[in-house]
């Protein structure tokens, strides 16, 4: 079982009132350093001579550095037992081994390669960003690789891992020893070869947004600001997540501990997002009827606090991202995080990103007719359902590991939904919590 490294609760000269809420995962530091990181990138790549894919690469690249750096230096997270390394070298480096890990390597790349090679989704433009920025980042991984396997193999206490037995398989024809573990490699590198293309592409385009927004004159207006809002939310989200894939690492203690075991729960997860998403809101579409701007009156108080509580919605799904830190990563384990918003519910992303859509596509306003509204409600809560059948199912996995099941019980009896029936004399059920 994993053990928590040392949070900035334990910093000289930091209070905060934990009472028995399981160690974060992440420090409640590195998340904040990572984002002002981000915007600094930001700014000095905004440059319209350099390259989208370029500029993304810079963000993302700086927004891990960033919280690299705090995670080693401040918290020193390559010494947490859950890394499965030791502070010293256990053994005299194994060339054969080293060697037997990166064959295991570049088969599991080219087998990716394979992948996307064969599969058309991922022949098209869409993905176009996301070619151009691997092309400029394969070689470094390539000489980078060596180096880091020979540190690692030599400090971890189970050297023979799933690199190990596929390097054993290609250049032996060893059979497995241990398949749970090729069985956790394989859909780890699936979840991040379907994830962290997805998120890189989805930062290129939410960061010509939010460039195109502050350019010229800025914004002008409410509607103009509200739009910027989300725009840096959005890309906060994607530029978190498209670092949190891209390191899965033992050093950092990032590396997946588990990956969601049922077919189901990939489903739910995977119909939320592209090419899957144009099918799924293709029958679930809510949100073809006049939004806020136009369904509130213009200039009124009550349009100033609608658009305000769709940011705060936004800002809070964001944060919930940030606070991974570099351990995003949808269908897979990394270390439970208890800190920001998770202190108060165990998935203020899934709740703050669906009060946001019906405070944005307000579907309850039918403009045509009482009918369409309710047509459109009900379009609404059936995608709100996928997303309950999400967090079900994430918590039926993550509920393997002790921490989550302390952390459960602690949201059970002072996160936000146990506060809100405490004010009325009511104690929470025993599996409530949001």
């Amino acid at each position: 079982m994993q053990q928590m490294k040392k949070g900035p609760e334990n910093l000289p000269g930091l209070s905060f009132d934990r009472s028995d809420r399981p160690q974060s995962a992440t420090s409640l530091l590195t998340g904040p350093v990572g984002a002002i990181a981000a915007v600094l990138a930001i700014y000095a790549v905004s440059n319209p001579d350099i390259p989208l894919h370029v500029k993304a690469l810079a963000i993302v690249a700086s927004t891990a550095a960033a919280m690299i750096i705090v995670e080693i230096v401040f918290f020193k997270v390559y010494l947490n037992p859950s890394t499965g390394l030791a502070s010293a070298p256990l053994r005299p480096l194994s060339v054969e081994r080293t060697f037997r890990k990166l064959v295991g390597f570049i088969t599991t790349l080219c087998a990716l390669a394979a992948g996307y090679w064969v599969l058309a989704e991922y022949q098209g433009s869409f993905y176009a960003p996301y070619w151009a920025a691997l092309k400029l980042c394969m070689p470094w991984l390539l000489v980078l690789a060596p180096f880091y396997v020979a540190y690692v193999d030599r400090r971890q206490t189970e050297p023979e891992d799933a690199y190990a037995a596929l390097g054993a398989i290609i250049m032996y024809g060893r059979p497995i020893a241990d398949i749970r573990a090729v069985w956790l490699h394989i859909l780890g590198w699936i979840v991040k070869a379907f994830f962290l293309p997805l998120m890189f592409v989805y930062l290129c385009s939410s960061l010509t947004s939010f460039l195109s927004a502050i350019s010229g004159d800025g914004p002008a207006g409410i509607v103009d600001w509200h739009r910027l809002g989300i725009d840096l939310f959005f890309l906060y989200d994607v530029i978190f997540a498209a670092a949190g894939y891209s390191l899965t690492l033992r050093i950092l203690d990032t590396h997946i501990r588990t990956v969601e075991p049922t077919a189901f729960g990939w489903i739910v997860c995977l119909i939320c997002y592209q090419p899957f998403y144009s099918v799924t809101f293709s029958y679930l579409a809510f949100s073809d009827q006049a939004r806020w701007q136009a369904a509130l009156p213009e200039g009124y108080l009550l349009q100033s606090l609608w658009g305000f509580a769709v940011l705060f919605c936004l800002f809070i799904y964001a944060w919930s991202t940030v606070c991974f830190g570099l351990r995003f990563s949808n269908l897979t384990h990394r270390g439970v995080i208890t800190s920001g918003p998770y202190r108060w519910m165990k998935h203020p992303a899934y709740v703050s990103k669906n009060m946001s859509w019906w405070l944005i596509s307000v579907p309850f306003l039918g403009q045509a007719s009482y009918a369409e509204a309710i047509r459109h409600s009900i379009l609404l809560l059936s995608v709100n359902g996928i997303y309950l059948l999400r967090a079900m199912t994430e918590e039926r996995h993550l509920s393997w590991d002790r921490d989550y099941v302390a952390y459960k019980d602690f949201i059970r009896r002072e996160g936000l939904w146990a506060r809100i029936l405490n004010l009325f004399g009511r104690r929470p059920a025993a599996s409530g919590g949001l």
